[in-house]
């Protein structure tokens, strides 16, 4: 299924990490460093792409394993604080995408984002890199109850935009951004720039995957 057959949106959702900005090399560094200070072992850069989505209680645990999880509550604490001082060092938008935003507001779109990063963080690099009046709602993860997969926040963003949540595509990178879709009944479009493979994307039961920006709109 491409996006061309999916229902025509009035508004598009975005994941922010690995959908519209690359924070891989960011997050990673500042984990392994935090775990350097706690004498655990490090990992690569690429292998992060499989541990984040989830927020940064999720991330911590899957880099700590199995063998300190005692550890993961002090991991936390420390990369929370640590990632706050260089979350922009890196990070960029994907190429593309700043077009693809622009494209679907000139549409007569309107737009949100929805992370599992602190709602801080997400707020400061959305506007780090577009107008504030380009998205008309910014969510980042404020409560663990309400972090993705659960759908309600994008129900949320649908009451705020006043719209269906089949009026609106969650355009995301992982997993858990088709099961969030999936459970608040929006179509989702999943993307192969980010943190997963089309084979992951699949395996979760995404029908519409895009490679490249220029698929969307």
């Amino acid at each position: 299924m491409t996006p061309e057959s999916l229902p025509a949106p009035r508004a598009c959702c975005f994941d922010l990490d690995g959908t519209l900005v690359d924070s891989l090399r960011d997050l990673g560094e500042a984990l392994n460093h935090c775990l350097e200070l706690l004498g655990l072992p490090t990992h690569s850069i690429d292998r992060y792409r499989y541990m984040v989505g989830e927020g940064m209680p999720k991330l911590c645990q899957r880099a700590v394993g199995a063998t300190h999880p005692h550890l993961t509550p002090r991991l936390t604490e420390l990369a929370r604080v640590f990632y706050r001082t260089r979350i922009l060092r890196h990070t960029r938008p994907y190429p593309g995408v700043p077009e693809l935003v622009n494209r679907l507001r000139h549409r007569g779109l309107r737009l949100a984002v929805l992370s599992n990063k602190p709602h801080a963080l997400t707020n400061r690099i959305v506007r780090s890199f577009w107008p504030d009046n380009t998205f008309a709602v910014i969510q980042g993860y404020e409560r663990e109850e309400h972090r993705k997969p659960s759908p309600h926040h994008v129900k949320e963003i649908c009451a705020a935009l006043a719209v269906q949540p089949s009026e609106l595509w969650l355009i995301g990178d992982t997993p858990t951004d088709v099961e969030t879709a999936a459970r608040a009944g929006a179509p989702c479009v999943a993307v192969t720039w980010g943190f997963r493979t089309r084979g992951d994307l699949e395996a979760a039961g995404a029908n519409c995957i895009v490679d490249h920006p220029e698929q969307i709109a």
